[in-house]
């Protein structure tokens, strides 16, 4: 059968903009996933974030470094 998965796809960004706020519900908000040797292969701005499979901790980006989310 036919799948309702839609996948937006872009060439470059895609950014959402919204005047309230972005809500997900009846599932969770996946963030992508890397190892540390993957995440260090990055060009990351502050503010990012992804999901550490080597430590298995949450990281964001801030003041030029990953830091742990505890």
């Amino acid at each position: 059968g036919s799948s309702n998965v839609r996948i937006p796809t872009a060439n470059g960004n895609i950014e959402l903009n919204a005047t309230g706020k972005v809500v997900v519900t009846q599932s969770p908000f996946r963030v992508a996933s890397y190892t540390t040797t993957a995440r260090n292969l990055l060009s990351p701005t502050n503010g990012d974030i992804i999901y550490n499979t080597t430590t298995n901790k949450f990281q964001g980006y801030a003041n030029g470094v990953w830091v742990d989310f505890h």
